[in-house]
């Protein structure tokens, strides 16, 4: 076989391989194209392949999915959120090192979901609040000691040894008032709960700690009447917008 045939048989072999891929391309493309469209309600045709590329990247960090009916459910692996429909609605689904999290956020009463049953769920890696009670008591000496002014604190879990420590970070306080930098966490360690005291005021959760803690995972907990005979407390879980009371007795912490 001469030079010039030879290549002439190769050009078309890869001509012949180019066209394949590119059908097959196609036949993807449109086989695929109802799944894209059922997880974003758009017309795919017609709208703008930029803003179609930034919709698809939000689904996929932020995912929302169906719970199967006849396989088993598969919780969420990674770091991260993502929303489940299920038989009782909609559900949000978080995970941290430290946390496991699963709330029905959208139930659904008088419309048959035809998803499969989510269990709800909140479970912490490290088991329970109280296996820092010895960091819990370490803030109450400390907002005792900081009052009639406010005090604040972190508590850190680290992943790796399962143990536990308190930071008090740089702070700026009056009676009525706190501000402080966040802690910078050392390796294997998350910032688990965020404290903070109301001097001598009761405890309780304000306006403005609400606005601190919306979009934040994590515990918080506040001291108040820290300088008389009888403080107390109030702690509560934090996700991404959802608060639920947790119950810390006081006498434990203010022993």
């Amino acid at each position: 076989m001469n030079t010039t045939a030879f290549t002439d048989k190769i050009n078309h072999a890869a001509n012949t391989m180019v066209a394949t891929f590119s059908e097959f391309a196609k036949l993807l493309d449109e086989a695929t194209r109802p799944g894209r469209q059922q997880l974003l309600a758009i017309d795919e045709a017609s709208v703008d392949a930029g803003a179609l590329q930034l919709d698809a990247a939000l689904l996929n960090a932020v995912p929302i999915v169906a719970a199967p009916v006849h396989c088993e459910f598969f919780a969420l692996q990674g770091n991260g959120h993502r929303f489940v429909m299920g038989a009782g609605g909609l559900y949000l689904e978080v995970r941290r090192e430290w946390l496991h999290f699963i709330h029905c956020i959208g139930p659904v009463e008088n419309v048959a979901m035809p998803y499969g049953v989510v269990t709800a769920k909140c479970e912490m890696a490290f088991g329970r609040v109280g296996n820092a009670l010895s960091q819990l008591r370490d803030f109450a000496v400390h907002s005792v000691a900081e009052a009639p002014n406010e005090a604040g604190g972190f508590v850190l879990w680290n992943s790796a040894t399962d143990t536990w420590r308190i930071e008090y970070p740089e702070a700026t306080a009056t009676a009525t008032s706190l501000t402080y930098t966040p802690v910078d966490p050392g390796e294997n360690e998350h910032v688990v709960i965020d404290l903070h005291s109301h001097g001598s005021l009761p405890a309780f959760f304000s306006d403005t700690d609400d606005r601190d803690d919306a979009g934040s995972v994590k515990i918080a907990g506040v001291y108040g009447n820290v300088d008389t005979s009888s403080p107390t407390v109030c702690f509560r879980i934090c996700v991404l917008g959802l608060t639920i009371p947790l119950t810390v007795p006081v006498a434990r912490i203010f022993e």
